[in-house]
């Protein structure tokens, strides 16, 4: 019997409850606010290190809809770089079953014709021929069926 492995999809927890993505986040969004620090005035460092580290926190814990902010991100710029291709559907027109089931009911209580060997034989013939050749015996058949309808 093979084991299979379980939770594969969960990422291994590194220090407490952070993993390598969210550590990753937290070095690079600390390294831009390190040189910001280290080039900016104390004033203007404030007001870019507060969106930096709102933008790391996001970016290491927020996943809309199961999926992480990076790749949320990329596939928004996919959707707006990417060539849209617009398909057409033909609408589906709704029909009444009920009325089907009434036409089934009709056909099902007329009298079943019996078909001769002869018959078939003549419609393999022509179906064989790719209808080149057509026996009086199929022209009588085609006829019986036009005048039914």
């Amino acid at each position: 019997m093979q084991i299979v492995p379980q939770y594969i999809d969960i990422e291994d927890k590194i220090a407490g409850p952070l993993t390598w993505k969210h550590l990753g986040w937290f070095f690079g969004g600390g390294g831009l606010v390190i040189f910001a620090f280290s080039v900016l005035d104390r004033m203007t460092f404030y007001f870019v290190a507060i969106p930096i580290i709102g933008l790391t926190v996001a970016l290491a814990f927020y996943r809309p809809n199961g999926v992480s902010l990076s790749e949320f991100i990329g596939y928004g710029f996919g959707f707006l770089f990417h060539p849209k291709v617009y398909t057409w559907e033909r609408e589906i027109q709704k029909t009444n079953k009920k009325r089907k089931k009434e036409e089934m009911k009709i056909s099902t209580t007329s009298e079943v014709e019996k078909v001769s060997i002869g018959d078939i034989e003549a419609l393999a013939q022509t179906l064989d021929s790719g209808g080149r050749e057509r026996n009086e015996k199929i022209q009588e058949l085609i006829k019986k069926q036009a005048n039914k309808k």
